[in-house]
């Protein structure tokens, strides 16, 4: 049960590094995240029924929720949002897909997420953690994106990260980070499936000017986006 030890400390540390990286909290944070259990009791769902096929991954869902892009991604994914930290989780397994509203773009700040997520992780008992480098490039809204990546060993698992970040034209960016545990040194189905999905279909949005308010709504609004798929 190596990869669920390794994911509880992923769910730990990524989200702490993302918000001491000059994320401003939300102006709002009364939306409820995904609970502890719901994550564990996926998890451990996941560990025991294997990654799903390539018939499973097929249907899609669409996000398109006040983060100003919608993309469409295989719908056997769980989601969930973090008002606080205004994010949202894409996930199945030893698959995630994180897609977080910043305020500014910062050209640097992916480079920089994954080398502190590399020393988070990182320890001398492991392999050596692979460079950041440049990875594929997609056009999303009229631009180049390319994406960083990073490899490393943990707890005898090997995990990829891509990180790309795109800037908007109000001068703020979001930030899509997928993480996955390679098989065999290659992507396994879900990932494939995920970046194909997105990077074929994301576009840029309009910010949505019906945003519920008071802690009524934002709770409203949590519990219907959140969902458990089996």
């Amino acid at each position: 049960m190596s990869r669920m030890r390794t994911r509880w400390l992923e769910w730990i540390a990524v989200p702490a590094l993302l918000a001491g990286c000059g994320q401003a909290p939300a102006e709002q944070p009364g939306y409820a995240a995904d609970s502890a259990w719901s994550t564990f009791w996926g998890a451990f769902f996941d560990e025991l029924s294997g990654e799903p096929g390539a018939e499973a991954l097929k249907p899609l869902a669409r996000f398109e929720e006040e983060a100003g892009i919608r993309f469409d991604y295989p719908a056997v994914l769980r989601g969930s949002y973090d008002a606080q930290q205004r994010e949202w989780r894409l996930w199945r397994g030893d698959f995630e897909l994180q897609v977080q509203v910043r305020d500014s773009y910062d050209p640097a700040f992916a480079r920089t997420l994954l080398e502190l997520l590399q020393g988070t992780l990182h320890s001398e008992r492991a392999a050596p953690a692979e460079a950041v480098e440049t990875a594929q490039t997609v056009q999303w809204c009229g631009r180049e994106v390319t994406a960083l990546r990073m490899g490393m060993t943990f707890f005898g698992d090997s995990h990829e990260y891509l990180a790309f970040d795109l800037p908007l034209a109000d001068g703020s960016s979001r930030l899509l980070l997928f993480d996955y545990l390679k098989q065999g040194g290659k992507r396994p189905r879900t990932a494939e499936a995920v970046l194909t999905a997105v990077s074929t279909s994301l576009t840029c949005t309009a910010p949505q000017q019906n945003r519920p308010e008071g802690a009524a709504g934002q709770e409203k609004y949590a519990k219907e986006y959140s969902n458990v798929k089996e």
